[in-house]
């Protein structure tokens, strides 16, 4: 019996105008993920890292096919997109857009509150998720008065509390100290979810996802174990890392 990949996307390409003239983002991109891999994603910046992404769960839309858990995106289709936006969670690189409402408790309440779940179970998805995070008793706090480490497990946690089958995250260990990112890394080692982490920090890589994929100009130039990859030198000075 074959196994469906949690993410397979099929000579994805995408292009922004810039002005009258369009950047090419994403050239022929092809990946597969099987359900339960940690995978980094390392690249430049420009590399198209969070071009790809964005693609994941619907906000972009470009050329080739996206597959999550077996279903192939379709914009026209809403009820296929909403399970597709269900399945697949995002954490942006910047805390403060995933991060609005009056409270800690509202933001991680807000997906499961816009998936028409009862009271009961949103406040159960809600104390779970920010428990696994290790803010619980958070609830009432102001988004605004956490420190960088906590805004980015809040993030995380308005993402676990729909319950996805994939966490995609873009640089979540950015801009940390010390002591957050190891609570960071602590946190994505103990997570179920399939991960495709994008990063910058070779170390995390190495400490949590054994299988990276690197970008360059688009394309996907290398794709293997991790341990292997991040010690081959001249192939991350070709890739700008």
């Amino acid at each position: 019996m074959s196994v469906v990949p949690a993410i397979q996307v099929t000579s994805l390409s995408y292009s922004y105008l810039n002005g009258a003239t369009e950047r090419p983002a994403l050239d022929g991109v092809d990946l597969c993920i099987s359900a339960g891999e940690k995978v980094a994603l390392l690249g430049p910046n420009g590399a198209g890292k969070s071009t790809l992404m964005l693609h994941l769960n619907g906000l972009l839309e470009g050329e080739g096919s996206v597959q999550v858990m077996g279903r192939t995106l379709d914009h026209s289709d809403k009820k296929l997109m909403k399970r597709i936006r269900a399945s697949v969670g995002l954490v942006f690189q910047d805390s403060d857009d995933q991060l609005f409402s009056n409270t800690v408790g509202e933001d991680v309440a807000f997906g499961p509150v816009h998936m028409g779940l009862d009271s009961d179970e949103v406040d159960k998805r809600t104390q779970a998720a920010l428990a696994d995070v290790d803010l619980a008793g958070f609830e009432e706090r102001a988004p605004y008065h956490l420190s960088g480490g906590e805004k980015r497990r809040a993030a995380i946690a308005t993402v676990l509390s729909m319950q996805p089958e994939i966490i995609v995250a873009d640089e979540p260990s950015a801009g940390l100290d010390p002591r957050a990112r190891r609570g960071l890394i602590a946190l994505l080692e103990r997570l179920p979810q399939t991960l495709l982490i994008a990063t910058h920090d070779i170390e995390l890589a190495r400490s949590v996802l054994p299988r990276t994929v690197i970008m360059s100009e688009g394309k996907v130039v290398a794709d293997g174990p991790t341990e292997e990859i991040t010690s081959d030198a001249a192939l991350l000075e070709r890739c700008g890392l």
